[in-house]
């Protein structure tokens, strides 16, 4: 159980008001840092997906978890859009890194999205410094690294070293990721304010376990009879697994470290 879940309360939510920033989102683990710094929580809930209502640095945030996938983040932030109406969207989470230079928990802002056949759009990532309205700049917060560059986003886990190298090949991208090529054009469309945030969860040089495939479920859970039925067969697949919760949950941390202070300076 998250705290984010803890802290949500029993009683049905009134309806939505506007919010500040809308951010959408495809797993629990990716956000659950970030959500239990959130003040005020309320939980609104569909049949396939979840809004998590808070305040934090005095904005209204509302957070759509959606599952991992391209249609599932496109409804989800229609659904962000009919309830809350937010000024801003973020597509927030974690990322594989294309680019060998990247390392756990590095932050990723994109200026620009790409998907696999080749449609690109252009984000504008200057925000205005804090207290200084008018004077844009490059965005620039402490903590972990944080720098720029072009996202590919594709339908299917990208699994071994040699996939993520055709990728940065192909598309000249730094990172690839699930979901924000359908976030961002949704939000070109309807000319709603836009910035994508991922963290490294997966290295580039790396394989993930060939057993996540199989394991990882559409809704982004772990299917608990897969991955017993994947340790019976290949034991030395726990350690693969362990590691990689540990590498994300140290990405969600620096995640968290990172998004408050984004949102604190958009305007």
């Amino acid at each position: 159980m998250t705290t984010a879940e803890t802290a949500a309360p029993r009683s049905p939510a009134p309806p939505p008001v506007p919010a500040d920033v809308g951010i959408v989102a495809a797993l629990p683990i990716e956000l659950a840092p970030f959500l239990g710094g959130l003040k005020g929580v309320r939980s609104y809930r569909g049949p396939k997906w979840r809004v998590i209502e808070g305040e934090i640095g005095g904005k209204l945030v509302a957070v759509i978890l959606t599952g991992p996938g391209i249609k599932p983040a496109r409804n989800g932030v229609d659904i962000l859009r009919a309830g809350h109406n937010p000024r801003w969207i973020l597509s927030a989470g974690f990322g594989g890194a294309l680019d060998p230079e990247l390392a756990i928990g590095d932050i990723v802002l994109a200026n620009e999205v790409v998907d696999r056949a080749g449609s690109s759009l252009k984000i504008d990532v200057t925000l205005p410094e804090p207290n200084r309205a008018g004077d844009a700049r490059s965005l620039r917060v402490r903590g972990p690294k944080l720098s720029s560059g072009r996202l590919v986003t594709v339908d299917s886990i990208v699994r071994t070293a040699i996939e993520k190298t055709e990728l940065a090949r192909r598309f000249g991208a730094r990172i690839v990721d699930m979901e924000t090529y359908a976030v961002a054009s949704y939000c070109s469309e309807r000319l709603v304010k836009f910035l994508s945030i991922r963290v490294v969860s997966d290295v580039a040089d790396r394989d993930l376990p060939s057993e996540i495939l199989a394991i990882l479920g559409p809704s982004g859970g772990y299917r608990l009879g897969a991955a017993a039925a994947a340790i019976w067969r290949r034991p030395k697949s726990i350690g693969d697994l362990l590691a990689l919760r540990s590498d994300a949950v140290k990405a969600a941390a620096s995640l968290a470290g990172v998004l408050p202070a984004i949102i604190a300076r958009l305007p």
